[in-house]
């Protein structure tokens, strides 16, 4: 399924450096562009589930300039496998409930040569009121339960 994105870009728990098990994937099937930042609010939601108490990092568009969300640029190269663990994981997929918590969408990716390139990114789209703001825009902790 064409996504319409060949670059994906990610921020959280999918960053390489998390130790994740979907970031192995994205080891795998997607090539390292480099790093850069969107024009977005990063948030911590913390929730308790089936499993327990959860937290993770959820990006909302702004309109200011100044919020950035910092994170990986990657070039994917195994779209259909790759999207579709993501799609899945961010609970976007037919079977999970509607709205989505997260949806894949085109943001510009500020690089830090300054250049802006097109990519997907999963962004959270329920409300933030109860949620953790970060400033630094950086997700640097670790999250906890299955997200």
């Amino acid at each position: 399924m064409d996504r319409g994105f060949d670059k994906l870009f990610v921020y959280g728990t999918l960053l390489t450096a998390s130790g994740h098990p979907l970031s192995d994937l994205l080891r795998t099937g997607a090539r390292p562009l480099g790093t850069g930042s969107i024009q977005a609010r990063l948030y911590i939601i913390s929730e308790i589930d089936d499993q327990g108490p959860n937290s993770y990092p959820g990006a909302v568009p702004s309109a200011f300039a100044e919020d950035r969300v910092h994170g990986e640029v990657h070039e994917v190269l195994t779209p259909d496998p790759l999207f579709a663990a993501f799609d899945d994981y961010e609970a976007c997929t037919p079977g999970w409930p509607e709205p989505y918590e997260f949806l894949l969408r085109p943001v510009d990716v500020r690089l830090e040569d300054g250049t802006t390139l097109r990519a997907g990114a999963y962004l959270y789209t329920w409300d933030t009121s109860r949620a953790e703001p970060v400033p630094s825009g950086r997700f640097t902790g670790v999250a906890t339960g299955t997200r």
